[in-house]
């Protein structure tokens, strides 16, 4: 039976936390932090892009290379112009 009650008395305590009202940080410069926390952010995650995209255009560019050495491309117009 005491158990019952302590559990139930968990539900209860559950269930006030959950509708209780949310504490907001009341401070003036609580948003103007925050967006200043997600610029920087934003600006961090954009130099990563950049540093990102630059290695892959450097290992397309030696993909490229390390392809065209072990079978380069031969144009053979000539041949092309035959079907017509």
């Amino acid at each position: 039976m005491i158990h019952r009650l302590v559990c139930f008395s968990n539900v209860i305590d559950l269930i006030k936390k959950f509708f209780a009202p949310t504490v907001k940080d009341e401070s003036a410069f609580y948003l103007a932090d925050k967006i200043i926390e997600l610029q920087e952010k934003v600006a961090e995650l954009e130099k990563e892009n950049r540093e990102l995209h630059d290695l892959v255009l450097e290992i397309e560019t030696s993909l490229k290379s390390q392809i065209d050495r072990i079978h380069p491309v031969i144009y053979n117009i000539s041949e092309s112009n035959k079907g017509t």
